[in-house]
């Protein structure tokens, strides 16, 4: 299990550039066995960037919530378990050719990454 962070350690993270947030996600999702998004009525959230679709992930509940804010005011952090997210969900995302944004913080900064170079981050 990981070691819970304290605030300040959450606020540096944030502050980090995308490639450490990004090592952080895959070393989290691998000890904690979860991955989170944000989900509504609806569905799970996407959304467009200049390289098209994409979804958000984040390594635990607290860091997704902080994005159910203004237009996602409507959504919860959801928990993925990590068989879900590499069995179903990333060749899925790869499939259909959506992108993971990994850990965005709140500037809406997040490591655009592709399933296939998830899968390869995970060791799967």
């Amino acid at each position: 299990m990981s070691e819970e962070l304290s605030l300040d350690q959450r606020i540096q993270l944030l502050a980090s550039p995308d490639d450490v947030r990004l090592e952080h996600f895959v070393k989290t999702v691998k000890e904690s066995q979860q991955v989170w998004s944000l989900s509504n009525e609806e569905g799970f959230v996407m959304v467009e960037t200049d390289e098209g679709d994409c979804v958000m992930v984040w390594p635990d509940a607290d860091f997704a919530a902080q994005w159910a804010i203004d237009e996602w005011d409507d959504c919860e952090p959801v928990e993925v378990s990590y068989e879900t997210f590499t069995t179903m969900w990333l060749p899925s995302l790869e499939k259909d050719n959506i992108t993971l944004a990994v850990f965005p913080n709140i500037e809406d900064e997040g490591k655009l990454t592709s399933a296939a170079d998830m899968k390869a981050l995970l060791g799967i």
